[in-house]
């Protein structure tokens, strides 16, 4: 072969290896793209989590609040339904035709000249 030949062969095989190279870099930068991207879907995946997560936390707690509110609304009520009950009886209890019996039973009487009016 003369001189010219070889040095096409040699061009056609630095191309060749060339090309195998730019190819090895391609497919080292397609791996390396992947790997980038399929971090960011795990951490975009796990922020997505962590927000979930506390969303439903908060839902609980909220839910967990406002029940115990309603409890504590219900004891007031029926607290306050008492007390009126209590100050009803405390008023029949301090009646005057009830203390006029009670007077009569044990044998006292109503004196006129004992009694004050105050204003």
């Amino acid at each position: 072969m003369n001189n010219t030949a070889i040095k096409k062969v040699e061009k056609k095989q630095s191309i060749k290896q060339a090309s195998r190279k730019n190819q090895q870099k391609l497919v080292y930068q397609i791996d390396v793209m992947s790997v980038k991207m399929f971090l960011m879907s795990a951490i975009v995946a796990i922020v997505i989590l962590v927000v979930a997560t506390t969303i439903i936390s908060m839902n609980n707690r909220i839910t967990k609040t406002q029940t115990e509110i309603a409890k504590i609304e219900q004891k007031t009520k029926a607290l306050n339904n008492e007390n009126e009950d209590l100050k009803l009886k405390a008023a029949d209890l301090m009646s005057n035709s009830r203390l006029e019996k009670i007077a009569e039973k044990a044998g006292l009487n109503l004196n006129d000249n004992n009694m004050r009016n105050v204003k």
